[in-house]
């Protein structure tokens, strides 16, 4: 039985490279959002959540690291894209089930103290499915640049973009779906069912040209073994971007830009899954609440793309990322005025008290937070490209790509910190201060992005 190539068609790519960005995304949306939201309903802190996304975030910070080796080491029977990718999803699938299997555990001592178990080891397998996903995400924008044509790279990567969203909310608000028919063990195992599907359809339907039939140039009489050249790579990448970040004014700019937030983001990591729980919002709610947001974001998305073809990028960069202030400064204010200034220990029943005007004026800010950074995302990584070099283009975009990854990184810890009591081990700030403090972060850019001026 012969089965299509995906890659020979047009509808068979765009679905192709959607499809391989769901992939991507399943594995996030479970960590950020269905295991996250479980750790809080086992009594973590925020400080130990914000620790434990950092950290399993951390190789999407230094993936350039793979992409030498990506383009250097391959086996010349297959693909050459393909077999990073298959393998990457293989190390995705293992890893997963394998972190299923040693899910942390809560002990409670005679003295009623609770102490979670085998959080270690379920954290680090987490680290290496983090390495095989930056993997394959290499793998596959080498693929998709090989792969598409010039005229439909713009769908493409919306559908790409959407597709990685649209994973996201399966594997976190499908999971905390499915939580309440099945238990939280079998709907976790909708992540690794869906990724092995996705598997399946790389292996069968995804044909690139083998290298003996590659059209590109034959390695000279003394070439160098392919991890030497990939090393080499390596190196000549660090010098590179070293010069172009501190001996150019664009690119110190630039970097310094990449390496502050975009506006606010306490309403969509740790603080709000601390929050979310204690507002009394069950797991139904919070999922409902996430698969809206990931909707709006995707439009909104694509929308900011539009407008910033037509009103200028780093206008209307500038206004979508402030606008994410308004919600974030709104939402603390509220929170401050119904008297909650840090946050609430659980019952004796492991539940919280509902209060519903402050779960409408999450609905509200989450909502609204949704629509501005969903505009916002759609024009970020375009002024990137607007403001790299063209003959080191891919070298400092994927720099810059690696600095907005570790803004992320380092947002997750210092929230984590913040929201944490005192005696836990935290930094015992109110709810009021910490979403001043990520709306001060937020605002910085406004004062860079002026002076960085895309290339004529």
């Amino acid at each position: 039985m012969s089965f299509p190539n995906l890659l020979a068609t047009r509808k068979g790519r765009l679905a192709g490279f959607c499809a391989l960005y769901v992939s991507e995304g399943l594995p996030q949306g479970f960590t950020a959002t269905a295991v996250a939201i479980e750790f809080k309903r086992m009594g973590m802190t925020g400080e130990a959540i914000g620790s434990f996304a950092a950290f399993i975030m951390l190789p999407w910070a230094w993936k350039w690291i793979v992409g030498p080796f990506v383009d250097n080491l391959h086996f010349r029977r297959f693909g050459r894209r393909k077999q990073w990718i298959v393998g990457a999803q293989l190390g995705m699938l293992a890893t997963l089930i394998a972190a299923l299997l040693v899910f942390p555990k809560i002990e409670t001592d005679p003295e009623g103290a609770r102490t979670v178990i085998g959080l270690g080891l379920f954290t680090t397998i987490l680290l290496i499915n983090n390495i095989f996903s930056a993997t394959q995400d290499v793998a596959i924008d080498a693929l998709a640049c090989n792969t598409l044509a010039e005229h439909e790279r713009g769908l493409a990567n919306g559908l790409m973009f959407g597709g990685a969203q649209a994973g996201a909310a399966i594997g976190g608000s499908g999971v905390l779906y499915l939580k309440g028919w099945l238990g939280f063990s079998f709907a976790s195992l909708l992540a690794p069912l869906l990724l092995l599907c996705i598997l399946s359809i790389v292996v069968f339907t995804f044909f690139e040209r083998r290298l003996d039939d590659d059209a590109s140039a034959p390695p000279a009489p003394f070439d160098v073994p392919p991890v030497t050249r990939a090393l080499q790579e390596i190196a000549s990448y660090l010098v590179i971007v070293g010069r172009t970040f501190f001996m150019t004014r664009r690119g110190f700019l630039g970097l310094l830009l990449a390496i502050l937030p975009f506006g606010g983001m306490a309403l969509s990591l740790v603080v709000s899954t601390v929050i979310t729980p204690t507002l009394g919002m069950n797991d139904d709610e919070i999922a409902t609440l996430g698969l809206v947001s990931s909707v709006v974001f995707v439009v909104c998305c694509m929308l900011g793309g539009f407008l910033s073809d037509r009103c200028g990028r780093r206008l209307t960069l500038a206004v979508f990322s402030a606008g994410t202030l308004l919600p974030t400064l709104w939402m603390g204010w509220q929170l401050h005025s119904a008297g909650w200034i840090y946050p609430v220990e659980a019952a004796t029943d492991g539940a919280w008290p509902r209060h519903e005007a402050l779960i409408n004026a999450w609905w509200i800010a989450g909502l609204t937070y949704s629509v501005f950074q969903g505009l916002m995302y759609g024009i970020r990584t375009a002024f990137c490209m607007d403001i790299v070099e063209p003959r080191i283009a891919a070298t400092q975009f994927t720099a810059y790509m690696a600095m907005l990854n570790l803004v992320t990184i380092y947002s997750y810890w210092w929230e984590g910190m913040a929201i944490t009591p005192a005696d836990h081990g935290g930094w015992g700030l109110t709810y009021l201060q910490i979403f001043l403090i990520d709306a001060g972060l937020g605002a910085v850019f406004l004062l860079v992005i002026p002076f960085v001026k895309p290339r004529r």
